[in-house]
């Protein structure tokens, strides 16, 4: 197991049934938490001012497809480092200031050196309290849920489970210039989140991405002199398919349920019928790690997507609509009225 901010969890976007996968927050997640805003309110505020962005599902939808186009893109290869700079070019084109975090892995089944990167696009990057919005742009090196020997063999492209939170993010930065938000926003795409193959047993390491981005962040807290602190995460996974149904994930619910609770209440008030206020499967995603190193981060999935880890898992079986309506609450909840403490 390589060292990382979460320790002793291997498996991603999996369903871990009643028993929760303990998390263990380090103490440099204590140092956060007194600058973190209260939720309490949540509901009211969200209820009385919550505004969206005008949000291009169509638009968001030609992004998905354009991802695709490009084919599969596992962690290492050339179509993943096609993908991370189109992504790149379009966040720069829209205002943000781009880098990369470059980090490495071994192929869990070569043992070859495989180079990776997440991205982050800020917009003001000046304000030290932010929010980072999130999700993995790597897809799986295969369609291991395919029973079929045939269909295993197929290529997964990954239109939900990977380019679909892509898309959300590609959208809402043609309208973070112009939103009145408090705070700096980051928008993140995580590499790494699945280079693993088969389910049992499984080769590989979940999570690279979002493990890195945690230790950096980590490494900067302890450092005692960090250069922004983050208030609120977002991870985007499987936020596309058809028929969208997004009920409340359980580990989010117990390590930022306040965050959860005003985000929902911002869909009931926009409107936003595929936010259900009932509680989902329990989930092991990139929010993980980030929880682990004191931001309070939620998980946006719809985990009963009938295409998981299928070769179907094409751009016909997503929705302009879905991306439409995730992209609209999340810029209603940016864009609502708060107080900020200290320095922005």
């Amino acid at each position: 197991m390589s060292s990382s901010p979460l320790k002793g969890v291997s498996g991603a976007k999996l369903w871990i049934g009643l028993a929760a996968t303990p998390v263990v927050i380090t103490a440099t997640a204590l140092v956060i938490l007194p600058i973190l805003p209260s939720w309490r309110t949540a509901e009211a505020k969200a209820e009385m001012a919550a505004s969206p962005a005008p949000i291009n599902g169509a638009r968001a939808y030609g992004y998905l497809k354009d991802l695709c186009a490009i084919g599969p893109r596992p962690a290492g290869t050339d179509a993943n480092t096609q993908q991370r700079k189109l992504v790149a070019d379009h966040f720069t084109k829209s205002g943000a200031t781009v880098r990369e975090q470059p980090f490495r892995t071994r192929h869990p089944l070569t043992g070859k050196r495989v180079d990776m990167a997440n991205l982050v696009g800020s917009w003001h990057p000046e304000r030290l309290q932010r929010v980072v919005l999130s999700a993995h742009y790597d897809t799986r090196p295969e369609p291991d849920e395919e029973v079929d020997p045939v269909r295993h063999k197929l290529p997964f492209l990954g239109a939900n489970d990977g380019a679909s939170g892509v898309a959300v993010l590609m959208e809402l930065a043609h309208h973070l210039g112009e939103l009145k938000c408090p705070w700096g926003i980051d928008l993140v795409i995580f590499d790494g989140e699945e280079l693993v193959y088969g389910n049992n047993p499984r080769q590989g390491e979940y999570f690279l991405g979002s493990k890195e981005f945690a230790r950096r962040y980590a490494d900067q807290l302890e450092r005692g002199r960090p250069k922004f602190r983050y208030v609120a995460g977002f991870v985007l996974d499987m936020v596309g398919g058809t028929n969208l149904v997004l009920n409340q994930e359980p580990n989010s619910l117990k390590l930022a349920p306040d965050l959860v609770r005003e985000l929902w209440a911002v869909a009931r008030q926009i409107g936003a019928k595929s936010f259900h206020f009932t509680e989902g499967r329990e989930v092991l995603d990139d929010h993980l790690p980030l929880n682990n190193v004191g931001i309070p981060t939620i998980d946006i999935i719809d985990f009963d997507y009938p295409y998981w880890h299928k070769a179907d898992d094409l751009p016909e079986n997503c929705s302009a609509q879905s991306l439409e309506e995730v992209g609209r609450v999340l810029s209603a909840w940016l864009a609502l009225p708060r107080k900020t403490k200290g320095r922005r």
